[in-house]
C-alpha cells in the first residue's frame, strides 16, 4: 500500500515514462477510432451541444481533441507531459501544462474529457481528483472518463520507463462519482492489451 507521497512520486515517474515514449505512443494511437470510442466522443458532443467548451486533461498526442473540434466543440487541451505538449506544438496546437492531481481546473466547463489517465492516479488521490473535476463542470455539465476495471495496483515497465496502474471495481468508481454529484448516463466496456476498460459518460447533477 502506498501513501500520498509515494503516489505523487509514482505519478511523476509515470509522466517521465510518457515523456520518453511520445513518438512511439503517438504513432501507435494515430489511427481511426474504434466504433465504441467514436460513439463516446459523439455522445459527449451531443451532451455539451454545438460550441460547447470542453477541457481535455492528459491530451497526449491530441487525436481525440482533433476529432472533437471537427464535431463542433471548443477544446482546451492540457497535459502534464512536456513531451506531449511539445509534440502538439509541432502540430500547431496549443496545450497548457496541467497536473490533474493538484492544479486548478478552471471552469465552469460544459464538458471534461479524462480518457486513459485516471489509472495513473494513486487510489488515495482519486477521490480528490473526481471532486475537483465535478466542481469544474457547470451544473448539467458532462464528464467523459475511462478507467481500468479490476482490483489492485501495479507498476508496469517498458524500455521508456515505469507506469503506475491502479484498477477499480466498477461499483467503487461509480460510487466515487456519485459522491461528487456525477450520475452515469452511459457506459461501455472493452478489452485492451492492458486489461478491461470502462468508459463512462457522467452528468453533474
Amino acid at each position: 500500500m502506498t501513501g500520498p507521497i509515494d503516489d505523487l512520486a509514482l505519478n511523476r515517474a509515470t509522466v517521465a515514462g510518457y515523456d520518453n515514449s511520445v513518438d512511439s505512443y503517438a504513432a501507435g494511437t494515430d489511427h481511426a477510432p474504434t466504433a465504441d470510442h467514436l460513439q463516446a466522443l459523439q455522445r459527449l458532443v451531443a451532451a455539451v451541444g454545438p460550441g460547447g467548451r470542453v477541457l481535455e486533461v492528459a491530451s497526449g498526442p491530441g487525436w481525440d481533441a482533433d476529432l472533437l473540434e471537427t464535431m463542433g466543440v471548443t477544446v482546451d487541451r492540457t497535459d502534464q507531459s512536456e513531451g506531449f505538449i511539445a509534440f502538439q506544438a509541432g502540430r500547431g496546437k496549443a496545450v497548457a501544462r496541467l497536473d490533474l492531481i493538484s492544479a486548478d481546473l478552471g471552469g465552469p466547463w460544459d464538458g471534461l474529457v479524462a480518457l486513459y489517465v485516471i489509472q495513473h492516479v494513486g487510489r488515495g488521490l482519486v477521490d480528490g481528483v473526481i471532486g475537483r473535476i465535478s466542481a469544474a463542470l457547470r451544473p448539467g455539465g458532462t464528464l467523459l472518463m475511462s478507467f481500468q476495471t479490476g482490483e489492485g495496483e501495479q507498476i508496469t515497465t517498458d524500455a521508456e520507463g515505469s507506469y503506475q496502474v491502479v484498477r477499480w471495481r466498477q461499483a467503487d468508481m461509480i460510487a466515487c462519482l456519485a459522491r461528487h454529484g456525477l450520475s452515469i448516463d452511459w457506459r461501455s466496456s472493452f478489452e485492451g492489451r492492458e486489461g478491461v476498460w470502462l468508459t463512462v459518460i457522467a452528468r453533474r447533477t
